[in-house]
């Protein structure tokens, strides 16, 4: 609720109020009674109006009335002349000035509503500013938080001019800003290290100075396994708006801790992943460490592999972005790993903090938990499913990850259509990956379609996925220029540049068969 000064009041002039005692600089509302006790029905922090009549014949008992008025908390008293008394009484005088309350005379021509009227008004306004200025302080929070957690403590203590520390459940300091002489810290460290309580909690205390300072905390968690405590302490009483920024801030430095948790958590899988990928036969401590970190996922230790191949890196890149939307949206645990066409993970890049982050891919070596259905590839990767395509296992035991695995699982995913995502089995074309069969396939690649490569090259044009794409449409014009999303007559011209280049027939059944081999081989990747 808002506060608005007796200033404020006399300064109305056309209310024409007389100041006749001093009191409290401030109130919150006011109201009309004639009650000679009417503290059942007044608010702390009012003005009571009034002209007298319940003490016309008694005017001693204004000391007993003011005295009440001051124990229900009132602000002061406006008394109407005019009517039962000519004048502001003397014992009222005398009274509001033991009692310390504000005093002013109202002059009969005033009508009382005139006066609620023109404080309710201003409360009105005053409400208005305060939401307006708590919006304008939340947006300031909001740009904060894209600064990391620390700028947001920075800044809400300085929105709200007061002490703020945000503390773990170790006693580890997060962030700590002390303001006004005041340190925020051992109330969070208080809040963060109690697991009694989660509520939040409010208290002040006086300081040796005399100063009354007010404290509020808020505990809150992160993936049920860390407990932060927020604390934030000022000389005045924290309102209703500074506590709702305080909400607010919760609810921010909750995001950023969670999504920091995340961040390390798929930081962790990568290397899990790169260390399962590197290591066939892992010593005992990175044994134990990426056990740990596949636990993660599933306490089973039974993980399901996926490899995903878009048709582009910024595809490849959206399609990361959404596997992580709809972890985020399910709270599905999953490790990520962008591979090179040779089922190789990707050279990682540093931040300025040595923190290693993903680049862009086209491909990426993916382990979900065993709940995870990937048959519908939609509910996933959205509309990007269209620019993909996906293999993956059965649940199996994250150890028995093989090199003979990894391969079958990109040469499935390049022997599909884009937009499909299928099963590992046993009749994925495993032997592509023997070195003998790479070498005789290679040689045949640069003989046949290495033309188209160079082609493509020089002139920005996309023979050879068109080639690719109709042949696993099993040369159907209508369903390659579907999946090209090009006109039927721009395929039939593509084919024809291509049986042109390359010296073959593509009507020839056998000719199709060996140039699909290669467009599939892992030559083709590279």
């Amino acid at each position: 609720m808002g506060a608005i000064s007796f200033k404020w009041l006399y300064n109305q002039q056309r209310l024409d109020l007389h100041p006749t005692v001093d009191g409290p600089e401030t109130f919150t509302t006011i109201q009309a009674t004639e009650l000679k006790d009417p503290t059942e029905f007044t608010a702390p922090g009012a003005i009571v109006l009034t002209v007298g009549l319940a003490f016309e014949d008694s005017p001693q008992q204004f000391r007993a009335y003011a005295a009440r008025l001051k124990a229900a908390g009132i602000q002061g008293i406006g008394f109407g002349t005019g009517l039962a008394f000519p004048t502001v009484p003397g014992q009222l005088i005398t009274a509001a000035t033991e009692q310390g309350l504000a005093l002013f005379e109202v002059p009969r021509a005033i009508a009382f509503n005139s006066i609620i009227n023109a404080v309710s008004s201003e409360l009105v306004r005053i409400e208005h500013n305060q939401q307006f200025a708590l919006h304008r302080q939340q947006e300031a929070l909001n740009q904060a938080a894209t600064f990391g957690i620390d700028h947001l403590v920075a800044q809400a203590a300085k929105e709200l001019n007061a002490a703020l520390a945000l503390a773990d459940s170790d006693g580890t300091t997060v962030s700590n800003h002390p303001r006004n002489g005041l340190n925020a810290l051992p109330d969070a460290i208080a809040a963060a290290t109690d697991d009694t309580s989660s509520a939040p909690g409010a208290h002040s205390h006086t300081l040796k100075d005399g100063t009354t300072v007010a404290t509020i905390t808020n505990v809150f968690l992160i993936q049920e396994h860390r407990r932060f405590g927020l604390a934030a302490s000022a000389p005045l009483k924290f309102d209703s708006y500074a506590r709702a920024l305080v909400r607010h801030l919760v609810g921010l430095a909750g995001l950023l801790l969670r999504e920091s948790d995340s961040s390390h958590a798929q930081i962790l899988g990568a290397l899990a992943l790169a260390a399962q990928l590197d290591s066939r036969s892992p010593g005992p401590r990175l044994h134990v460490a990426m056990n740990q970190a596949f636990s993660t996922i599933a306490r089973d230790e039974k993980v399901i592999y996926c490899l995903i191949c878009a048709d582009s890196p910024a595809r490849g890149n959206k399609a990361l972005q959404a596997i992580a939307g709809h972890a985020a949206a399910t709270g599905t645990s999953y490790f990520c790993l962008p591979l090179d066409p040779d089922g190789c993970p990707t050279a990682t890049t540093s931040t300025s903090d040595h923190v290693p982050t993903a680049p862009t891919a086209d491909c990426a070596l993916l382990a979900f938990p065993p709940s995870i259905n990937l048959s519908s590839p939609t509910q996933i990767f959205g509309k990007l499913t269209s620019f993909l395509r996906a293999a993956y296992t059965v649940p199996i035991r994250w150890g028995e990850l093989t090199a003979d695995l990894l391969s079958a699982l990109p040469n499935q995913a390049q022997a599909q259509h884009l937009g499909t995502a299928s099963q590992l089995d046993d009749l994925a074309p495993v032997w592509l990956n023997n070195s003998a069969v790479r070498l005789a396939l290679d040689a045949r690649y640069h003989l046949l379609l290495g033309k188209l490569e160079a082609y493509d090259a020089a002139h920005h044009s996309s023979l050879l996925p068109t080639l690719r794409t109709f042949l696993l449409a099993d040369a159907h014009l209508a369903h390659t220029s579907a999946e090209l999303g090009v006109h039927r007559h721009t395929v039939r011209s593509r084919i024809e540049k291509i049986q042109q280049l390359c010296a073959i027939d593509l009507a020839d059944p056998i000719a199709r068969a060996e140039v699909l081999l290669l467009c599939i081989s892992p030559r083709a990747r590279d």
